[in-house]
């Protein structure tokens, strides 16, 4: 997934007029609390010298790259941990894609069918984990800009920002997909055990014809639903 957060969020913040009039960094606690208080005439004399266009230009441009940078940070936390578990699902994809699982001759005992069904089931939890770090991004991702010491409403408007440029339809859709994807795999191999080596070497696999539609079935299933995964990572370069 190509992730823009750091450029629209610093558009938010250059072309929100809204902003213009809030602090845009939430300030530091005092390092210590003064004993005496201030004169009260120095408090309420106002200031002589009036900050002139090319100062105040050069102090906001000097804000923005701090708050560039904060949001870099905020931004990194979240996203590296979806595309952490990105790869992760996306590896264990990958041993599922490969021909071999369609195979009932690759496995040459039913143990081997029995640790690929732990495989599955670690596929599964793998793409729970996934769904959930998209589930807790927007939270986080606030949270991460708090942190950062970003101003509270402007960390809002950055957030939404942020979480509005995911493709959260593919990703549903992606979602939903492997879980069926995951089913369809998981039905193969309980077929494989229930049929154990009752298979031939070449096709059609098995003598039995509804035996051997229903692996043909799912074949299909799990190659079409394979495709369709295949086409929502490269649109969206996840």
């Amino acid at each position: 997934m190509r992730f823009h957060s750091l450029i629209l969020a610093v558009l938010v913040l250059l072309g929100t007029q809204g902003f213009a009039q809030i602090p845009l960094l939430s300030p530091s606690p005092p390092l210590a609390r003064r004993s005496v208080s201030p004169n009260p005439s120095a408090v309420q004399r106002p200031s002589v010298s009036k900050e002139t266009e090319a100062e105040r230009k050069a102090r906001f441009q000097e804000l923005t790259a701090v708050l560039k940078d904060r949001i870099a940070e905020a931004s990194d936390k979240v996203m590296s941990k979806i595309i952490d578990q990105e790869k992760d699902l996306r590896m264990r994809l990958s041993y599922f894609e490969k021909q071999d699982r369609l195979d009932p001759n690759t496995f040459a005992t039913k143990e081997e069918i029995q640790n690929w069904q732990k495989l599955v089931d670690q596929f599964q939890a793998s793409r729970d984990k996934t769904a959930k770090v998209y589930g807790d991004a927007s939270e986080n991702l606030e949270a991460a800009l708090l942190e950062e010491k970003i101003a509270p409403a402007l960390a809002t408007a950055i957030r939404k920002e942020i979480i509005s440029t995911f493709p959260w339809d593919d990703i549903v859709k992606k979602n939903d997909l492997l879980t069926t994807y995951v089913g369809y795999h998981r039905q193969l191999l309980s077929l494989f055990d229930q049929n154990w080596q009752t298979w031939n070497s070449a096709k059609p696999y098995f003598a039995d014809q509804k035996t051997e539609a229903d692996y043909e079935k799912l074949c299909q299933q799990i190659t079409s639903a394979g495709k369709e995964i295949d086409t929502l990572y490269k649109k969206d370069n996840f």
